[in-house]
This record gives C-alpha cells, sequence and structure tokens, in this order.
C-alpha cells in the first residue's frame, strides 16, 4: 500500500485585521522569529501558551465557491464536497505546540468525482490567545483586558491570561489600505491576504453567511488555492488531516514589549490516499 501527501500551507490572517476595540496593527513585509531581543517598531512571532479557534465547516472545491463578485458563496455551484460540518455545533480545538485534529475519513458513497482545487474553511469570529515573552530578567505576559476591553500586558509575575478577540474590518477605523491585501489594500470585509509567502481570501460573514463587515460578522470564511488539485475517483479511498501552527506576534520599541497579540496562523493540510500497490 502506497501513501500519496499533499501538503497545503494555509495562512489565517488576524493581526492584519482591525480587531475589535481598535486595537492597534503591526505591518512588516516578512515576520521572524524571536529571539531574545526585544523587537523595535516590529514584530517577531513566539509560540503561544494557549490558542483556541471553533470550527463550523469544511469543504474541498472544484472552484472558487466565493469569488469576489458575489456576496454569499455557492457551494453547490463550486462544486464542493464537505469534509466537516457542525451543523450549528462548533468544533472547539485548543491549539497548543504540536496539537492537531483529523477531519473525519472520507466514506465511498460521499465522494463526488472530480478535480478538487480549493480548501474553505468557515471559524467562528472569536479567537483565544495567551502568551508570554522573556527578554532579558524581564518576562512580559498577557493580562486580558482593560476596562475598555483592549488587551493587555504586564509584567508581574504570574501565568499568562487568555483573550478573546473579534475581527471588525480589514482597513481599520480610519479606512487606511491594509499590506496584508493585495485587493488594493482590501475592502472592510474582504482580503486577498499575502503574507510571509502564504496567500489565501479571508471574508467576513454574518450568521446567514452573508459578506460583511464590523459587529455583524459572526464568521470568517478562508479559501485557499490548493498547490496541487486533488483527483477524487469512484475508489478514491483517504482522509485529511489539518495541522495549526500557531505562533503569537510580539511588537516593541526596543526598550519594551508594547503588545503580544493574536499573529497570522499557519495550517499545514495533509491529504492521504491510500493507492493500491503496483505490485
Amino acid at each position: 500500500m502506497k501513501i500519496q501527501t499533499l501538503l497545503i500551507s494555509l495562512l489565517t490572517l488576524s493581526a492584519g485585521l482591525a480587531l475589535s476595540k481598535n486595537q492597534s496593527v503591526h505591518s512588516a513585509a516578512t515576520i521572524i522569529r524571536c529571539k531574545g531581543q526585544i523587537p523595535n517598531r516590529t514584530a517577531c512571532l513566539i509560540k503561544p501558551s494557549s490558542y483556541k479557534i471553533n470550527t463550523y465547516r469544511v469543504d474541498i472545491c472544484k472552484e472558487s465557491p466565493f469569488p469576489s463578485y458575489r456576496s454569499s458563496a455557492n457551494f453547490s455551484g463550486a462544486g464542493c464536497m464537505t469534509l466537516f460540518n457542525g451543523n450549528g455545533d462548533l468544533y472547539k480545538g485548543q491549539f497548543a505546540k504540536n496539537s492537531k485534529y483529523k477531519l473525519p475519513k472520507i466514506g465511498k458513497e460521499n465522494i463526488k468525482l472530480g478535480k478538487y482545487k480549493y480548501l474553505t474553511m468557515v471559524l467562528k469570529n472569536s479567537f483565544t490567545s495567551s502568551g508570554k515573552y522573556t527578554s532579558g530578567q524581564t518576562t512580559w505576559r498577557t493580562a486580558g483586558t482593560n476596562k475598555k476591553g483592549i488587551p493587555i500586558i504586564t509584567k508581574k509575575a504570574g501565568a499568562p491570561v487568555e483573550t478573546t478577540v473579534k475581527l471588525t474590518n480589514w482597513r481599520g477605523s480610519n479606512n487606511q489600505n491594509n499590506d496584508y491585501c493585495k485587493n488594493d489594500g482590501g475592502s472592510f470585509s474582504r482580503c486577498e491576504i499575502n503574507y510571509n509567502g502564504y496567500e489565501l481570501t479571508g471574508i467576513g460573514i454574518n450568521s446567514d453567511f452573508i459578506e460583511t463587515y464590523g459587529k455583524n460578522i459572526t464568521y470568517m470564511f478562508y479559501i485557499v488555492e490548493l498547490s496541487s488539485p486533488i483527483t477524487l475517483q469512484k475508489d478514491s479511498e483517504g482522509y485529511f488531516e489539518i495541522n495549526i501552527n500557531n505562533d503569537l506576534e510580539v511588537f516593541g520599541n526596543g526598550q519594551e514589549v508594547q503588545s503580544i497579540s493574536t499573529p497570522p496562523f499557519i495550517f499545514k493540510a495533509t491529504y492521504k490516499k491510500k493507492i493500491q500497490s503496483d505490485k
């Protein structure tokens, strides 16, 4: 028995969005891993102490189900096949280092034949994380939110406190171009993300799955084009496995860490298809 493995890099950007309570956004062409120094008017990446997201559904599609001229996803018209659908019940996952979850094995009776070029994921608009960063003799950690609901950090001893943020729009409260968005700096509801070499589309949608922004965003809809299309045949048998590598983004002024925030996070999705040996 041979195993054919397809690796898909899926980036979901939250640092490039305007967060609730007008949390600031820090942009850089490439964000590297922190090495013990305090970043100076830029950001670097660390591993989180905790990271939680809620997944609503995952599909693979023959065509893009949510092109720019549509205000809602057309799953049937794009020839999509659902890999996971909670039917209103969210898949709740806490993702730390080396954590992952597997999508259900594809049953032969559910396989729709053809070539699939896209993977889509719908997440609840709620991102929870915590983390800490040490430089020299000082450790900064997440400390929840202040009275205005804005995420804060502290140098006081203690465990990192989880903070939950919701995304509002891609252009911020001042309607400025987002450097992470290829579609002319992004619209309020949609961004064609280009970050650290990864590309995908992120769209805010409401509870009816209609494209929107602001307080109306209930879910985030993500589309990634597969580097290699997947051809499913009548006798195809296999499963998808999605590993989520989440980082937190540390921003500083060279002397003090000013924020530890939800950063871009990378999905590595693997499709393993069983193929009968030629022997």
